[in-house]
């Protein structure tokens, strides 16, 4: 089976638009939605994120909702195919963002075969 991992220089999960994540609403608190819409510049990529190296600059404080692994299990899909779910998720997020040819694409896929 496929495990899921996060890849170095992505940051895709950095770049997140409310609206297209109608289900997030159920999800998460109206104090962490505030938070997403603080946290998100005007250009949609998180204020947190170094986008030279594509890391993450508060990442041993980030909130929880930047936590895939503990905030995947927020989601009843997860329970039902795990990291099927979190693959899925990310090459929809990652496509949105980069493309399905991507560099990033490429090399999510590339770590996910191993």
């Amino acid at each position: 089976m496929k495990s899921w991992t996060c890849i170095e220089k992505c940051g895709a999960c950095c770049k997140f638009d409310l609206n297209n994540r109608e289900n997030i609403y159920k999800i998460l608190s109206k104090k962490d939605i505030k938070l997403i819409k603080e946290m998100t510049g005007k250009d949609g990529w998180c204020k947190y994120l170094d986008k030279k190296d594509m890391k993450c600059t508060i990442y041993s404080e980030r909130p929880h909702f930047c936590m895939v692994n503990k905030f995947s299990k927020k989601f009843k899909e997860y329970y039902k195919t795990g990291d099927e779910f979190l693959i899925k998720c990310c090459k929809q997020h990652i496509s949105e963002i980069y493309g399905k040819k991507s560099m990033q694409m490429n090399k999510f896929k590339n770590e996910i075969m191993k």
